[in-house]
């Protein structure tokens, strides 16, 4: 992910960090947060739920169990829901 003011490469340990309290970035000293946006989560859900729906046979006819499928999908749903955004450090 990169800086929402000066779109530098953020480290995964500072973007980990940046989920309790806004973290500086290395580059330009501003703040930023990591949140799960909405807007992207409303819009994603309709297209996740398909694939639960349709992902069940597919992986029943191949012997996999659906359960992989879904956590799969889950946890790629919910990654692509998050988001940085500009904040004041304090």
């Amino acid at each position: 992910m990169k800086c929402p003011h000066c779109k530098s490469k953020l480290s995964f340990s500072s973007i980990k960090k940046s989920l309790r309290r806004p973290q500086p970035c290395n580059e330009c000293e501003e703040g930023y947060l990591l949140t799960l946006s909405m807007s992207r989560m409303l819009l994603l859900i309709l297209p996740v739920a398909f694939s639960l729906v349709m992902i069940r046979p597919i992986s029943l006819h191949w012997g996999i169990p659906p359960s992989i499928f879904t956590a799969l999908i889950v946890v790629l749903y919910g990654l692509s829901c998050l988001t940085l955004v500009k904040r004041s450090i304090r």
